[in-house]
């Protein structure tokens, strides 16, 4: 189809269109949706895509692809807000702008149970507790929880650890928990410790600071000197991690800089939770529109914030469209403020001054880099002699002797590797054997690729981990299921597995070997895709031995049947707690005698 023809439908389609406000499907030949938008003006909207010379090329293209539309009215402007991210979520349409990252954002989590326990926590909040975050890391919310373990002494162990512990744990005798499994603190204080945390987890940090030194001083007088000496060491701890007083400034907000140049700006997200910076994000938004982008920025943080509840406050150094802070409303329990920089003064000012500086910064590391990486795979687009290289998919086998074998597929991008593309592929033998590394790959590639053919994602390279025997079995399943526009390259180790001695073979020309440059940055990149496949399938196969190990492991010993280990399994909830449990734990459980239980502890240790 040409742009003509896409314009000469969407014309058609425009006379039944009302102008209303709403949200409209782009739907190409093979009934795919292309893009999801949202108008105050569904007809004036979708007239300005007929104007071709006042779209960008990207759009152009969409539009030749045009083959109906489709529209929803809604009755105003946040239900289309709220609407159109439903639909994006629902179709991931091609030519809308995603966020790439699928990752969910981590939180400390105290529990509501008899002894509340303190943890890290990602992903849907099925469990009930008091949530605090988010945090932008993994990292930022151990450092946190290490912070508030040496101050309050929550615990950290799981149930089953807990309610099995004869005597105190090593966190104890360091000082980093208050020993409530064994009775090292009477209930009601250690229910005062946890009400402390959460107190200062909300930002009440002061009148926690102003209660202990209270307390101390009350030691004090009474000559209890050690106790006073115990409270000291918290208020300085307290002290240590008091937040500043620009943060102060900010309660329950994300900050959010946006630093633009062309058609790609670079967003800073700064999560500040009960006065605490709680550390930053950043995204890329690529292929914006000439002039305003608040379309596109409204649209993104409608799907940045159903990863996480929105603040009460958000400070934007951008215009975003009416409408978005009543759609987030409506999404959490509590109104919502959209606040832009030009009204922000004193100490939040300088935090979004800050934070476009940051941006900035962070937006001419990645045009940089990103020109090195387009460079790079440019020469790799050559070197595999096809027109087009949208993604790279790069495939590894693991096993010992046959046993616990794994495939194992990475894919990459211009933009780097696509983590949540990785795919595992278990191999139980039945199609090939275990030890067969053809017969293997063989499997995992007849796998991969029929599924691709049925959903219509294909890569538009194989990048195979081995010689021309492995590329000569990857051929054949490539004719065998009539796939002829995917390249195939095969890199096969160099003499004594030195890396940077490897030779390369083309699948169309499998017998005329290819030697790279070894200071060249090609060969580099291809280094670095065929060791990350190789890592994520020996990670896949380490992960599946210890799982196999340790639960089938059971019925190896003497005496232990189906029945006992039924037992175990509900006592300890795994085979990974059972294998670290002491004798007197193994004894408590219905129907393993401490004869037993010194046999299942040696069996573990030895």
């Amino acid at each position: 189809m040409t742009e003509k023809t896409g314009v000469k439908r969407l014309l058609e389609k425009l006379k039944n269109i009302s102008e209303r406000p709403g949200v409209y499907r782009m739907i190409s030949e093979d009934n795919v949706v292309m893009y999801v938008g949202k108008a105050k003006n569904l007809k004036k909207r979708l007239t300005n895509y007929t104007h071709l010379d006042k779209l960008s090329t990207r759009i152009r293209q969409m539009v030749s692809q045009i083959a109906d539309v489709i529209t929803i009215e809604t009755a105003g402007e946040t239900e289309a807000f709220i609407l159109e991210n439903n639909l994006i979520k629902q179709y991931k349409p091609f030519y809308n702008i995603l966020l790439k990252d699928g990752k969910s954002y981590p939180y400390i989590l105290i529990t509501r149970e008899e002894t509340p326990r303190l943890m890290k926590y990602r992903g849907a909040r099925t469990i009930k507790g008091d949530y605090f975050g988010p945090f932008a890391s993994g990292l930022a919310v151990v450092q946190t929880i290490k912070e508030l373990q040496k101050i309050f002494g929550l615990r950290t162990c799981s149930n089953s650890y807990f309610k099995n512990r004869s005597r105190p744990c090593l966190l104890y005798q360091i000082k980093r928990c208050t020993g409530p499994c064994v009775g090292c603190i009477p209930q009601d204080d250690y229910k005062e410790q946890v009400r402390q945390a959460k107190a200062f987890m909300r930002g009440e940090s002061i009148d926690i600071q102003n209660e202990l030194t209270r307390r101390m001083q009350a030691y004090a007088a009474s000559e209890e000197y050690e106790k006073a000496a115990a409270v000291r060491d918290k208020i300085l701890a307290l002290n240590h991690i008091q937040n500043t007083d620009s943060e102060a400034a900010l309660f329950n907000t994300d900050v959010i800089a946006v630093y633009r140049q062309g058609d790609t700006a670079c967003l800073q997200v700064f999560f500040f939770r009960s006065g605490h910076a709680e550390g930053n994000v950043v995204h890329f938004l690529d292929h914006l529109p000439d002039q305003d982008i608040s379309e596109a920025l409204s649209t993104f943080l409608m799907q940045f914030y159903d990863k996480i509840p929105p603040p009460k406050q958000i400070y934007i150094s951008e215009t975003v469209e009416p409408g978005l802070d009543e759609a987030l409303s409506q999404k959490s329990d509590h109104p919502v403020h959209i606040a832009q920089a030009r009204h922000l003064r004193g100490a939040r000012r300088k935090i979004m001054d800050q934070a476009l500086q940051n941006a900035k910064r962070a937006y001419e590391q990645y045009i940089q880099e990103s020109g090195i990486r387009s460079e790079i795979w440019e020469q790799l687009r050559q070197l595999l002699q096809i027109p087009v290289l949208d993604k790279i998919e790069v495939y590894d086998n693991s096993h010992i002797q046959g046993a616990f074998a794994v495939g194992a597929m990475v894919a990459a991008t211009v933009d780097g590797f696509q983590k949540k593309l990785y795919r595992r592929f278990n191999i139980d033998g039945t199609r090939a054997q275990t030890n067969d590394d053809f017969g293997m790959m063989r499997e995992v590639l007849l796998r991969r690729l029929s599924r691709g053919l049925v959903e219509k994602d294909l890569p538009s390279a194989l990048l195979i981990d081995g010689g021309k025997g492995q590329l000569s079995s990857v051929m054949d399943i490539m004719a065998e299921l009539n796939i002829r526009d995917i390249a195939v390259l095969a890199i096969a180790k160099g003499e004594k597995r030195n890396a940077g001695l490897e030779t390369f073979y083309l699948g169309t020309a499998p017998d005329v070997p290819i030697h790279l440059d070894l200071k060249g940055d090609l060969i580099h990149l291809l280094q670095r895709l065929r060791d990350e496949a190789h890592r994520f399938a020996i990670g896949t196969h380490r992960a599946k031995r210890a799982k196999n190990m340790l639960h089938e492991s059971l019925t190896d010993i003497e005496e232990i049947g189906e029945k006992r280990k039924k037992a175990l399994m509900l006592h300890f909830g795994s085979a990974r707690e059972i294998a670290g449990a002491s004798i007197e734990q193994l004894a408590r459980v219905p129907g393993i005698s401490e004869k037993i239980a010194k046999k299942i502890y040696t069996f573990y240790h030895g």
